[in-house]
C-alpha cells in the first residue's frame, strides 16, 4: 500500500468518526425533543424513529471505522 493511500485510509478514519459523534449528538437534540412537553400536533413516533435510526448508523459508522483502522494497523506492521 502507498503512503497516498494510507493518508486517504486514515483521512477517511477521521471521517467516519468525525460523521458518528455528529450523528450521536444530532440524535441527542432529537431524543430530548421528545423529552420536551407536548405543544406540538405531530406525533412524536417519527422522532424516535430518526433517533433510532441515527443511532444505528453512528454505529455502523463507528464500526466501519474501527474496521479500517485495523487495515491501517495490520498494513503498518
Amino acid at each position: 500500500m502507498t503512503d497516498s493511500q494510507i493518508k486517504q485510509l486514515k483521512d477517511k478514519v477521521d471521517d467516519y468518526r468525525r460523521f458518528a459523534f455528529i450523528l450521536i449528538a444530532l440524535s441527542g437534540f432529537l431524543m430530548i425533543g421528545t423529552v420536551l412537553p407536548k405543544q406540538a400536533v405531530m406525533s412524536q413516533g417519527w422522532l424516535l424513529a430518526a433517533v433510532g435510526g441515527l443511532l444505528v448508523l453512528s454505529v455502523s459508522l463507528h464500526g466501519v471505522a474501527v474496521k479500517t483502522q485495523q487495515l491501517l494497523l495490520k498494513e503498518e506492521d
